[in-house]
């Protein structure tokens, strides 16, 4: 068992931490017989624990499997260039979001997505060797119109989903918005109006200041159910 750095040392994604049997608590992988760094953060080493603590605003580094919510900013006859708030811009190619093949003698893929439009995604392959590559075919994967967008620091992303989504999902019940969270901390909201998409958005923001203070969940839900009460009082 080797450790490569001291205590409450800044590490940054792709550091090897250590090797041996370390348990992760959070911020690292392992690859082989090494913990690896996936954000940058501090370091803190006890016993044979090992956790990174994302620095505030750190940047998003993709997953595979990650949902991310992309805005596109440039596209040639075949792909798009998608920022997805990563150091570097991801690839949609054409048919992994029309889910069929293209001819770009016959097609404008821009017809389809165009610069500014926003989608929401899958990572399918992620190295140092080639841009982040998405997929937006398929369920709940796609072009989305309208709404709003609300952007988080990336870390705070679990505290908004909550523990198997509890969170989120009583943000939705309570408003009945839909919302999509993506892994990268971008949040699209869509609600039955505009004063009820502010709340939402209130409501996320909330939760990524006061995300290590205890007692989160029931003051979120009182801040909810006092913000509906205040919006079915001005309908009347």
């Amino acid at each position: 068992m080797t450790i490569y750095f001291k205590n409450m040392d800044i590490v940054v994604p792709g550091d090897i931490i250590a090797r041996g049997d370390y348990k992760i608590i959070e911020g690292a992988y392992k690859l082989g017989d090494m913990i690896v760094a996936e954000v940058i953060g501090i370091v803190y080493i006890k016993d044979k624990n090992i956790k990174v603590v994302p620095l505030e605003g750190s940047y998003y580094i993709p997953k595979v499997g990650d949902i991310i919510v992309g805005k596109i900013v440039d596209y040639n006859p075949v792909s798009w260039s998608v920022d997805i708030r990563a150091p570097y811009l991801a690839r949609l190619e054409a048919s992994d979001y029309l889910g069929r093949p293209i001819d770009p003698s016959r097609e404008n893929i821009n017809r389809f997505l165009d610069v500014g439009d926003l989608v929401i995604a899958k990572v399918a392959v992620t190295d140092r060797s080639t841009n982040p590559q998405l997929v937006a075919y398929g369920k709940g994967l796609g072009k989305i119109t309208g709404g709003k967008i609300v952007y988080v620091a990336p870390p705070k992303i679990p505290r908004i989903l909550g523990r198997n989504q509890s969170m989120i999902k009583m943000i939705r019940d309570i408003t009945k918005a839909d919302i999509k969270v993506g892994n990268n901390g971008v949040i699209w909201v869509k609600a039955r109006n505009k004063e009820l998409e502010e709340l939402v958005i209130g409501t996320i923001l909330k939760i990524e200041r006061e995300s290590h203070i205890p007692g989160l969940t029931e003051r979120v839900r009182e801040f909810l159910v006092n913000g509906m009460k205040k919006l079915e009082l001005g309908d009347k």
